[in-house]
């Protein structure tokens, strides 16, 4: 059912938030073989200060359909974060297997250059514009400064290694593997080559974790048009979605995420999988995603790194284009990178990272304030 996707994605992109995004839909409509005229239901995602720095866009939805030059009968707005790219493209499935639409336009993205030039996140934005609230209980929660997510992630990974003696070195091996695959992505940022002792040696951003397992924020969109006017290749063959409300300090322990839900309520056997796109903001979220969704145990995670290939020749392929910790992460949120690679793979476009005989790929992405959202979604090329 997914017809057609495309992505534009720029380290800095000099024109507006709204050009951008028309760029990427109109080469999903493109490869699609659909116009704009085609499309009857949009599904897309709002953070604020990536659309041109603007925190609020009133009707969001109805500002996206102007610009587009869209009339849809069918809409729908996410607030997953970085997991949003594919519980869009599930919703748009069903609303068009259900005949609410007939080609559903998935739009994720933005402009990360202009938050980031704050010197904030838009999980810290707070600190940078006014009128922001992160959280119900700001004013007793939000008290030290921090760059969340950064902050959050190296307690995390601080957290994992005074559990489970878990190693700066097997988080290092996390970043060098992805660039491998990333070597032979013609669409990342990042292609030279990368040893565990380059990423030890870049600086500590924030206790334990290296600037080289930090995703870069960048600007860009994915679109992806989800039709059953056009014959499709792939299919969704599993789904599942977690939510968790909690701030950190409430949780048992943080060193796990909604991914351990999401996964479970996806119940696809593992063993069928051929690649597997996992979030990867750093490189400890790509650790704990391997534990949650079991294809670790718990606290096992770096003894699986330092033991298998995860490369797009090994014999666990991970994030097989480099992920978004080569790639970029567009305004904050690196579904669109996951799902973009999962579909290459899928169609046999993927060139110089293609998994060998791809047939299903089992995507994780994590969302939201501190790891609220977790969406699972296994996709297989038909047969």
């Amino acid at each position: 059912m997914i017809a057609g996707f495309a992505g534009s994605v720029h380290k800095r992109y000099e024109g507006s938030a709204f050009e951008l995004m028309s760029e990427a839909a109109g080469g999903a409509l493109e490869m699609a073989g659909l116009e704009a005229k085609d499309v009857d239901g949009l599904v897309t995602t709002f953070l604020p200060g990536v659309f041109d720095d603007r925190v609020y866009l009133h009707f969001f939805t109805n500002q996206v359909n102007q610009y587009l030059g869209l009339r849809v009968r069918y809409v729908d707005m996410l607030d997953f974060g970085g997991a949003s790219a594919l519980a869009m493209v599930h919703r748009a499935c069903k609303a068009v297997r259900a005949g609410e639409a007939e080609t559903v336009l998935c739009l994720i993205g933005g402009k990360a250059s202009d938050v980031r030039g704050k010197g904030a996140t838009v999980d810290s934005l707070d600190r940078a514009s006014h009128g922001v609230s992160m959280t119900p209980f700001d004013q007793f929660f939000r008290v030290y400064e921090d760059l969340s997510p950064v902050s959050d992630y190296a307690l995390v990974a601080k957290r994992h290694a005074k559990l489970f003696g878990t190693t700066d070195e097997s988080r290092a091996r996390v970043a060098v593997q992805q660039r491998s695959n990333a070597r032979g992505n013609e669409r990342a940022m990042y292609r030279d080559g990368l040893s565990v002792q380059d990423v030890l040696s870049s600086p500590v951003i924030s206790d334990p974790l290296h600037l080289l397992e930090i995703v870069y924020p960048v600007d860009g969109f994915h679109a992806f048009v989800v039709s059953n006017r056009v014959p499709s290749a792939v299919e969704p063959l599993a789904y599942g979605e977690a939510h968790w409300p909690e701030m950190p300090s409430e949780l048992p322990d943080i060193v796990r995420t909604p991914a351990a839900e999401s996964s479970k309520r996806c119940g696809f056997d593992l063993r069928r999988v051929d690649a597997f796109e996992l979030y990867d903001s750093f490189t400890i979220t790509v650790m704990l995603q391997l534990e949650d969704i079991g294809l670790a145990e718990k606290g096992k995670a770096g003894e699986f790194v330092m033991k298998n290939d995860m490369t797009c020749g090994g014999d666990v392929p991970v994030n097989t284009g480099g992920g978004s910790l080569n790639c970029g992460q567009p305004a904050y949120m690196s579904g669109g990178i996951l799902l973009e690679e999962a579909l290459l793979q899928l169609n046999g476009m993927a060139k110089g990272h293609q998994v060998d005989s791809a047939r299903t790929v089992f995507l994780n992405g994590i969302g939201g304030w501190n790891r609220s959202h977790s969406v699972s979604l296994v996709l297989g090329a038909k047969r």
